[in-house]
């Protein structure tokens, strides 16, 4: 897949954030910008003494945001939550209004770099939502970066009913089944950049998953010198 970022997508909706809970921001940070080239693209995280710490910020691809977050007491560490850039945030409300009354939209906090709304889908995994022009959307949000060999192409749900969350980010999120891939109780979504993979999960078949937010992915151009970098 060609992705150039200078091109403003012409999707609804693109997938432009994760976030995952760390104890350790210095050796995360610097493994995804050693092994995949991630760069920073913003200024000033909570550290672990929970003080603002100008030298920490969330990394990049050139289109996918990393925020890699101080984990708290209560926290489990791992993939988190991740993001949209939408065309129209009141869109978004309206569908989930009329389809999905019981999902709650909250305001994010004002010092996240990202995001104006925090949702989540009907098995409670969350998300956040940006537009274009929202104060929350800063720094190295606020357009599309670069092109580079190794990025993130695709985030993976496990979901007790696939189908169902499947229908959910297509009817909200505008998000197109990908061709060939889906079968086998898995569907794959795609924003025309970035894939959602929502896969199954039940009690027998997948007992040593949890249900939520599993993984994410990169594409790289080299898979054999990866594997030599991470040794």
């Amino acid at each position: 897949m060609n992705r150039n970022q200078k091109e403003e997508p012409s999707m609804f909706a693109t997938i432009r954030h994760i976030a995952v809970m760390t104890e350790n921001w210095d050796r995360e940070a610097r493994f995804y910008q050693t092994i995949f080239g991630m760069k920073k693209i913003t200024n000033g995280m909570t550290d672990e003494k929970g003080e603002y710490n100008k030298n920490r910020g969330h990394l990049s691809d050139g289109v996918i945001g990393l925020a890699l977050l101080q984990r708290q007491p209560g926290f489990r560490s791992g993939l988190d939550h991740f993001g949209f850039a939408v065309e129209d945030v009141q869109l978004v409300r309206d569908r989930l209004k009329q389809h999905y009354p019981d999902v709650f939209v909250a305001q994010s906090q004002s010092h996240v770099p990202f995001a104006g709304l925090r949702s989540h889908d009907p098995d409670g995994n969350q998300f956040d939502l940006s537009q274009k022009g929202m104060a929350n959307v800063r720094e190295g949000y606020v357009e599309f970066g670069w092109d580079q060999p190794r990025w993130i192409n695709h985030i993976c749900i496990r979901s007790g009913r696939p189908a169902y969350l499947a229908e959910y980010y297509q009817r909200i999120f505008d998000l197109e089944p990908l061709e060939g891939l889906s079968g086998d109780n898995s569907y794959y979504l795609t924003d025309g950049k970035v894939s959602l993979a929502i896969r199954p999960w039940d009690m027998v078949q997948y007992r040593g998953h949890m249900q939520g937010l599993d993984h994410f992915g990169y594409k790289v151009d080299d898979l054999e010198q990866t594997k030599k970098d991470l040794d």
